[in-house]
């Protein structure tokens, strides 16, 4: 196999959650007197929610987060992994894959969004955005996941839905695939290694 290693962004790779998150934080935008367009939240799904809000222009960025939090809390029920993800989960971990995550949340976030997605919170390799100085797109959480856990820069493929996830693959100089069941349609990756149209699609990359 070409890789040992499979790493996963989150939110609208393994959970459709990208439309939420944007709705909550325009929302919360709003309450502090900022008026952008729902695309604008959603193309920059990817980063975190404070790179979000405070490239928009929302000064008091953290009492929206504050608030995002307690909303996102109590509409996570109607949240679900993609068709696909769990028998991909299952297939990978057969072939004696080593899986994890690489994600914009930060460890509270972390904790508290995924407390309903087992497969995701109790995952060997996680790191948050709180654990390096840059986050995504930088390559610094890769890379940090790279060393901590010992894995093989050509062994690992990073698997992501945003430009952000790619460039940070790229930064790091790891493979990256498309999740392209959760990217938003006019996203260009020309910079990726693969396209996945569906879950499956990575465990045959894989294979």
């Amino acid at each position: 196999m070409k890789y040992r290693n499979v790493l996963f962004d989150i939110d609208n790779t393994l959970i459709n959650s990208a439309d939420l998150i944007a709705k909550l934080l325009k929302k919360g935008a709003e309450r502090e007197g900022v008026y952008v367009p729902l695309k604008e939240f959603r193309m920059r799904i990817g980063q975190p929610g404070n790179e979000i809000l405070k490239e928009l222009g929302v000064r008091n960025w953290r009492r929206v987060l504050a608030e995002y939090t307690v909303e996102f809390e109590k509409n996570m029920n109607s949240l679900d992994y993609f068709e696909g993800i769990e028998k991909m989960f299952a297939d990978l971990l057969e072939m004696d894959i080593r899986l994890g995550v690489v994600t914009s949340k930060d460890q509270r976030q972390f904790e508290k969004e995924t407390q309903h997605f087992p497969m995701i919170s109790t995952m060997e390799i996680i790191t948050t955005s709180d654990l390096t100085k840059n986050p995504k797109p930088s390559g610094d959480p890769l890379n940090y996941t790279l060393e901590k856990f010992q894995l093989k820069r050509r062994e690992t493929l990073y698997v992501g839905d945003s430009i952000f996830d790619m460039q940070a693959a790229n930064e790091a100089e790891i493979d990256f695939a498309i999740a392209a069941w959760g990217a938003l349609p006019a996203a260009t990756f020309k910079h990726a290694n693969y396209l996945a149209n569906t879950p499956n699609d990575i465990v045959t990359i894989v294979r």
